[in-house]
């Protein structure tokens, strides 16, 4: 009895080809003739064979890739309050905010050393009380001031490159008028040289000038030839006193007693 030709492949994996082991051709009719006993057994043989040569196929196929889950976002717990009265401190916003939960951190950003920019960034324990103190505080009257509250933006921030200090020279603006702004003492040294910056101190209760304030420049140099030049001019009516100055703090600690004695001499100088 002739064998025919046997042809075992599975349509599911694709990398078996003609020339892979799933497919056998059995001996040619003018070889081999066998009973049906021995035909069996050969079959058999054959199929063992092809189960054995398709599983070693499937176990080097690649496993297709797992993706990772997604991971949940971050707990929002970082709120952002504006219009925060200026004379507000730290400790001020964190007994307000307290009220609603843990407070885990207070930044408020300063102007200077007795005023805030009214900027305050407080972050709660729980995304459940930073919603809480949200809820309670957004349009909340702080003092006559209605606040603002909302969820911070998380921004990433690029690495900050070290730079050292960079150096200026503080000149003393004493016998200042109440009237004087930040931007009179900038529009009188404007052509004195390079301004870094220009103030004008206020005390905060109440509200007004303290009758002094700071003009920063970049070098020695300019902020001499600005006292040489703009020492004793009348700004809105006063005589000015400059002072150049290494520390803003210790001068002003050291002329806010004489102001008050230079601001009668200058009012009887001036109406003389």
């Amino acid at each position: 009895m002739a064998l025919p030709l046997l042809r075992l492949a599975s349509s599911h994996n694709p990398h078996l080809s003609p020339s892979s082991p799933s497919f056998f051709s059995l001996p040619s009719p003018s070889r081999v003739t066998c009973s049906p006993r021995r035909t069996s057994g050969v079959l058999l043989l054959l199929l063992r064979r092809e189960v054995s040569a398709f599983a070693a196929l499937s176990s080097s196929a690649p496993a297709a890739p797992v993706e990772p889950a997604e991971s949940s976002g971050a707990a929002r717990t970082r709120l952002i309050a504006q219009n925060v009265p200026w004379t507000c401190t730290a400790d001020d916003i964190r007994t307000l905010f307290s009220k609603h939960g843990t407070v885990v951190d207070v930044e408020l950003s300063m102007y200077n050393s007795s005023r805030n920019r009214g900027l305050a960034f407080v972050t709660m324990a729980l995304e459940e009380e930073a919603l809480a103190a949200l809820s309670h505080l957004n349009s909340y009257d702080l003092d006559g001031r209605v606040i603002k509250v909302e969820f911070a933006r998380s921004v990433k921030k690029a690495p900050v490159v070290a730079e050292g200090p960079v150096p200026k020279y503080n000149v003393f603006v004493g016998n200042l008028t109440w009237r004087v702004r930040s931007r009179d003492l900038r529009e009188l040294f404007n052509g004195s040289g390079n301004i870094l910056s220009a103030e004008v101190i206020f005390q905060s209760n109440p509200r007004r000038s303290a009758g002094y304030g700071f003009v920063s420049f970049a070098s020695k140099e300019e902020a001499e030839a600005a006292i040489t030049t703009l020492s004793g001019r009348k700004l809105m009516g006063r005589r000015i006193r400059l002072v150049l100055s290494k520390d803003q703090a210790v001068d002003a600690e050291n002329n806010v007693d004489t102001y008050e004695q230079s601001d009668e001499i200058s009012d009887k100088v001036d109406s003389s």
